[in-house]
């Protein structure tokens, strides 16, 4: 039998601390949902949050059936790591075939070759920052992006909203990630057209709060 094709969703936070993303991605329920969507591979790039999933501690390895966990706080490790991992399968399928896990979860704190894992991502799921969101649309990728309710001035909600009803990405918040996981259909997803000036300056305006003709 072959190895099955990997479907890597990677989270991205970018520099910020967004821990209750970090803290949905990481809950049963919303690994589930994406099991269940097809996904073999979860890797999150944590920012600056101090959050960590309490089953393990810095840099260390655990099995919880279905998923085999690695955690990565240190950039030295991360290197190591990225120039094995580069979603091939060559780490995944060696502990695959060790313990017959589903999928592999790597949650790195460094903030290098962003695109690079972008670019090779099945699904990505991404704080409401204009640079990660713009980013994931100029390379093609499905985005389910996820608002920070804690910030004072949330503009970035506005442009996530706006690009949801334009049906270029999903639209979620924390605590309803699981249920846009559970319904998101790809198919129903829009190409987004980065040569549409107008469009975006329209965006960018009514993100900025100036009026759009």
């Amino acid at each position: 039998m072959g190895s099955r094709e990997r479907r890597v969703v990677f989270v991205t936070i970018g520099t910020t601390c967004f821990d209750a993303l970090v803290k949905a991605v990481d809950s049963e329920e919303v690994k589930e949902a994406l099991l269940h969507k097809g996904y073999t591979d979860l890797l999150i790039q944590m920012g600056r949050g101090t959050y960590m999933p309490s089953k393990s501690p810095l840099a260390e390895l655990y099995f919880a059936n279905p998923l085999l966990v690695v955690f990565i706080k240190m950039t030295s490790l991360f290197d190591h790591l990225r120039s094995l991992y580069k979603f091939s399968r060559h780490l995944c399928d060696k502990y695959l075939q060790i313990k017959n896990s589903k999928t592999i979860t790597l949650v790195l704190s460094a903030t290098l070759f962003i695109a690079d894992y972008i670019r090779e991502a099945s699904l990505v799921i991404s704080h409401a920052g204009s640079g990660s969101i713009f980013e994931t649309l100029r390379l093609g990728k499905p985005l389910i992006v996820v608002v920070n309710e804690g910030l004072m001035d949330n503009h970035q909600s506005e442009l996530a909203e706006e690009l949801a009803d334009r049906k270029d990405l999903f639209c979620a918040r924390p605590q309803t990630l699981q249920e846009t996981v559970e319904a998101m259909d790809l198919n129903n997803l829009l190409p987004y057209i980065p040569g549409d000036a107008k469009q975006v300056v329209t965006l960018i305006n009514k993100f900025l709060g100036f009026p759009v003709d």
